[in-house]
């Protein structure tokens, strides 16, 4: 396992809590910065989280790839042809010195799509195709029997475990301490892309570690309801804070709530709300991708433009 050579805002607040989980300092670039874009609208750079590839999924690999480091078997992944998640799982594998195969589902094939497959490629990612994302657990079974002799490490679509939601615990401690030091009050709402709901609930948990008792994690849903619920997101809720009660803290609920008005035709499709809201984030400097990204920030520019206080939470860098 590697040693915690790294500061990290959850380790901090539970210092206890190192000593018992695995970890990894594989992110550069935290605690990434709060910026305030509009008036009532903030946005949390996630994009910023390394220098070698930014985004919302390094924070919860920090938690997970060291166990597949020790075991020294290939990682092994599931997702979109067109998946962030899949990059980022490649491209810290191979920092570590793994290699990573990965079952590829089909949708909707934009530019953000193809650029990905192509750093797919040039990280010689193993693919086997599903036909359907239905079929995806099957297929994801028969390659973890497939490789049982070289111990493969299972990263589940998202990486969305409760270990890997720590990453977000922690991302949310970071929020509290950046409006804690601009002298802001909580705000009203923090909005995130909810896809596989690590970051969703990982936030929501870190508000309340972090003490804030008003504002509520929105999770903007961009994946099917069958994977991304309350049911679902209420379990990992439950797992994952009995993690960070290891580390001395009695676990309180978390505020959180699903919107599932911007997911549009469905995983992957873009929506005319979504190229509206990327619009107006490129004059923030901020590029959104369709499938996650740019429904997010429309629920939160929504929401501001309701008066509501609004931290949008920006989980995707470009591939």
């Amino acid at each position: 396992m590697t040693t915690v050579t790294a500061t990290r805002a959850l380790f901090e607040r539970l210092p206890a809590l190192a000593d018992l989980v695995p970890f990894a300092p594989l992110a550069d670039g935290l605690p990434t910065p709060v910026h305030q874009v509009e008036d009532r609208l903030w946005v949390l750079r996630d994009d910023l989280t390394s220098s070698l590839c930014g985004g919302n999924k390094v924070r919860k690999l920090e938690f997970l790839l060291p166990v597949a480091e020790r075991r020294g078997g290939p990682v092994v992944t599931a997702g979109g042809i067109g998946s962030h998640h899949v990059v980022a799982v490649a491209t810290f594998a191979q920092r570590l010195g793994l290699r990573t195969e990965a079952v590829l589902f089909p949708q909707p094939v934009t530019e953000d799509v193809r650029r990905v497959q192509a750093e797919l490629r040039r990280l010689k990612v193993v693919a086997t195709a599903a036909t359907h994302r239905a079929y995806m657990p099957v297929v994801l079974a028969r390659r973890m029997l497939a490789l049982a002799r070289e111990r493969p490490y299972l990263v589940l679509p998202g990486a969305s475990t409760p270990l890997g939601a720590l990453g977000y615990v922690s991302a949310g401690l970071e929020v509290v301490h950046a409006f804690a030091t601009a002298g802001e009050p909580e705000p009203d709402v923090v909005v995130a892309p909810l896809g596989s709901g690590g970051t969703t609930v990982g936030l929501a948990i870190g508000l309340a570690l972090g003490g804030w008792r008003e504002a509520t994690v929105v999770g903007a849903r961009a994946a099917d309801a069958v994977v991304a619920n309350r049911a679902v997101l209420g379990s990992l809720e439950v797992m994952t804070s009995a993690l960070v009660a290891l580390g001395g803290w009695v676990p309180r609920p978390a505020r959180w709530s699903v919107d599932g008005r911007w997911i549009g035709r469905g995983y992957g499709y873009p929506t005319a709300e979504g190229r509206a809201a990327a619009a107006v984030a490129s004059m923030w400097g901020i590029a959104l991708e369709p499938t996650y990204s740019a429904k997010a920030c429309a629920a939160a520019l929504d929401l501001a433009s309701a008066g509501r206080r609004v931290v949008y939470v920006h989980t995707s860098a470009p591939a």
